[in-house]
């Protein structure tokens, strides 16, 4: 069976994806969108409508960064019936439940392997294990720019500033880093990989606490007690309630999560059968993340469903009290829910980590 696509942007991931499908036969890339100025090539456009009014196109790959115009490219290709693979996590998860639902309606797929780890393939097991088990938790570290951060910070012992400056010539901090540093990036995936482990819609609206105010001293003190900081999406469910949010947490060093190193990442889902299975690897990247979405558009190539029109039918109710712990605020530690915290945190403006009582 043969498939033609259409790549919306040709960025990092974009270009990627291009050259990986070049060497599948089966597989024709008609359009790529461009800005006007850098249509350089015959298959390049620059009027999404030509991709959208094509009937030839049968799967559109969305590699556009941010929540627009990505949100809406992708609502206009469902409405046209034609599959989405994404790699864009702020615009699946601004628009989850709306996208999936208009997917369905259209009888297309929505596939977002890429959205939420690079070429880890958590939701692929998230999808596969939520069949046979409970995952009553997920968590992990899910944005590698903030983990070589605070990698090099414990291991070298260099300030926060100077660490992100070299992130930044790396290429693995954005010339803004405030969706890395700030949790943001974290946010859309543990939102993402809790709504699919959980079969159901969370809410995005969650605590976050991003790294701004962590010091190399502060790594040395409690690297000096055995413990690593790490930021962490974190989620639990207990039937129908859940909870989640993004926070530094404190590790002990023989856990796997506190020696991920550099800008790794590493996930976590928490099966009532399977019990808890982790996976590692590249969290971005031009090449693992094309990787991803290309193993989505041959899962479409080859008519694999990704858990029929019901699968998000479990009705979710938000309960902060489902994620307890202790909080570090400053030199003070508080007991209580993550939400709490994390706004007491906020109103002191101090340097701010967590030990969920579930992680303990």
């Amino acid at each position: 069976m043969s498939l033609t696509v259409a790549i919306l942007g040709h960025g990092t991931v974009g270009r990627s994806v291009y050259e990986l499908l070049e060497k599948h036969g089966d597989i024709t890339v008609k359009y790529v969108l461009e800005l006007p100025q850098n249509c350089s090539k015959p298959y390049m456009v620059s009027d999404k409508d030509i991709i959208m009014n094509d009937k030839e196109v049968e799967l559109v790959v969305d590699a556009l960064p941010a929540v627009h115009p990505s949100y809406e490219f992708i609502k206009d290709a469902l409405t046209a019936g034609k599959h989405v693979v994404t790699s864009n996590k702020a615009a699946l998860c601004f628009g989850f439940e709306e996208l999936m639902d208009l997917a369905r309606e259209n009888g297309v797929e929505l596939r977002y392997e890429a959205s939420c780890g690079g070429t880890i393939p958590d939701i692929a097991e998230a999808i596969s294990l939520s069949g046979s088990n409970d995952v009553t938790a997920c968590y992990g570290i899910m944005n590698g720019t903030t983990n070589f951060i605070l990698d090099k910070m414990a291991t070298e012992n260099s300030d926060f500033d100077e660490t992100l400056k070299e992130a930044q010539k790396l290429g693995f901090a954005e010339a803004d880093p405030t969706a890395d540093i700030g949790g943001y990036d974290v946010k859309n995936k543990i939102v993402i990989l809790s709504n699919t482990a959980y079969r159901g819609y969370t809410t995005a609206d969650i605590p976050v606490s991003g790294i701004e105010k962590i010091t190399k001293k502060e790594i040395a003190d409690y690297a000096a007690k055995g413990q690593a900081i790490k930021l962490l999406g974190i989620s639990v469910r207990e039937g129908n309630r859940y909870a989640l949010g993004v926070v530094p947490c404190i590790l002990g060093m023989r856990t796997l999560e506190a020696n991920v190193p550099k800008n790794f990442n590493m996930f976590t889902l928490k099966c009532s059968n399977a019990g808890d299975v982790k996976l590692y690897g590249q969290g971005a990247g031009g090449y693992p993340t094309a990787d991803a979405v290309v193993r989505d558009i041959l899962m479409v190539k080859d008519g694999v469903r990704m858990g029929g029109s019901d699968y998000f039918g479990n009705e979710l109710v938000y309960d902060p009290e489902l994620l307890t712990g202790t909080g570090y605020i400053g030199d003070e530690e508080v007991s209580g829910n993550l939400k709490n915290l994390t706004e007491k945190a906020k109103e002191a403006d101090k340097f701010f980590a967590f030990l969920p009582d579930f992680m303990k």
